[in-house]
């Protein structure tokens, strides 16, 4: 379990998928109507107060869950009663990341794909020391995308927070339009 204090109003606790099985909590069980939910909660915030010194108790908090690839993550926002903040979703687009074990499945995937012309995305080549990513940011992939990279990919991810975890932890290979640039050079 990691505790973090963003500011003064927020602070993130992230709970691995084994500490989720310790809690006997799961993601999509996490509510305030579920006990078990509700007590592990209240148990997270008395150790974030403790180890942040960010008085929570007796606050209206708001707490969001997002899940990640290894647990999820609890955003504890303490609300202000006097102003309220509005956000808006601007786009329904997502961030995908393909994992491959090695160079020629990436490089073959990233041939049909620009042979498909496939190509016209923000992309990026990630590696770290055994697999290859092929990123594609902030867009909503076509059927036939998804296809072609389902053949090649040995596993595909979702979600901004979990493309942006892999951009700060990999090597960059190439860093924009990497579809276009590589396939290119391919052929």
């Amino acid at each position: 379990m990691n505790i973090e204090k963003i500011n003064s109003e927020k602070l993130l606790i992230s709970l691995c998928d084994k500490e989720l099985e310790e809690y006997n909590l799961t993601y999509e069980g996490l509510s305030f109507a579920d006990n078990q939910s509700k007590r592990v909660i209240q148990e997270l915030l008395i150790r974030a107060e403790s180890k942040t010194g960010m008085k929570l108790n007796g606050r209206k908090l708001m707490i969001e869950a997002m899940k990640y690839d290894r647990g999820c993550i609890l955003l504890v926002t303490v609300v202000s009663r006097h102003k309220r903040k509005v956000y808006s979703i601007k786009s329904r687009s997502n961030s995908y990341a393909f994992r491959f074990t090695d160079a020629e499945e990436m490089l073959s995937c990233i041939e049909q794909l620009y042979i498909a012309n496939e190509r016209s995305r923000k992309s990026s080549i990630l590696f770290d020391s055994r697999n290859y990513y092929l990123i594609l940011g902030n867009s909503i992939p076509s059927d036939r995308f998804m296809r072609i990279t389902r053949e090649y990919a040995n596993s595909v991810q979702t979600g901004k927070i979990t493309c942006s975890a892999l951009k700060e932890k990999c090597t960059v290979l190439a860093a924009e339009n990497a579809l276009e640039l590589v396939g290119k050079a391919m052929l």
